[in-house]
């Protein structure tokens, strides 16, 4: 699954040139968090809503409104922003760009193609949803997790005592967490009718340890 295929392709951008209230407008009017920015049609900085928050005057401040917008209309875009900001390409995978957001607790990514032209903004929201769509957790079903040796062929001994059995995949995963040394956890979302799962529950507990059940 490649970040083209989760990005936002309509990307809402500010000149690094713009007043922060051209910015603040900008944030508001269209819901967002993030504003990439741009000089000469290139991507120069990102400027986020905690950035304008860091740099507007405090609540306290002594300013009246109107001296507190005049102040926003001479600060430029290019005085708060972040410049040189993390960015992904559009043909990288989505587990790589969900790393790269968790290594540096950042909540988008815009993203340019090989040209390095700004082609889409990636959000933490768009990483929520390539997940939910890649466990299958939008559609209602049961959820086995099995612990497994982790050696070659494990995951394929599991399917094929469940393939003795009627029931529809929708989604298989491994992970380490929470296992035991030598072990992987294998998540197998599906469905099956209770006369079904009775029979898979039987047939894996009878070679497993660790399976647990969980009915959406």
């Amino acid at each position: 699954m490649y970040v083209k295929d989760w990005m936002s392709p309509r990307v809402i951008t500010v000149d690094e040139s713009d007043s922060l209230s051209v910015a603040i407008n900008t944030l508001k009017r269209n819901k967002i968090r993030h504003l990439p920015v741009l000089s000469d049609d290139k991507l120069v900085g990102i400027v986020t809503d905690r950035d304008i928050k860091r740099a507007s005057p405090s609540k306290a401040t002594s300013l009246d409104i109107w001296e507190v917008h005049y102040l926003m209309s001479k600060i430029k875009v290019k005085d708060v922003m972040v410049r040189k900001p993390y960015t992904v390409s559009d043909e990288a995978t989505i587990e790589k760009a969900a790393l790269l957001m968790d290594k540096h607790k950042i909540g988008s990514l815009p993203v340019l193609d090989d040209n390095d032209n700004l082609v889409g903004l990636l959000s933490i929201h768009d990483i929520f949803s390539a997940l939910i769509n890649i466990t299958g957790a939008n559609k209602a079903g049961k959820r086995i997790a099995v612990e497994v040796p982790d050696e070659p062929g494990s995951i394929q001994v599991l399917c094929d005592s469940m393939r003795k059995h009627t029931f529809k995949c929708v989604s298989i995963l491994s992970t380490y967490n929470n296992a035991r040394e030598g072990s992987r956890l294998v998540l197998l979302r599906f469905n099956a009718k209770d006369e079904d799962l009775d029979n898979i529950l039987t047939e894996l507990k009878s070679q497993y340890d660790n399976v647990t059940l969980t009915i959406d």
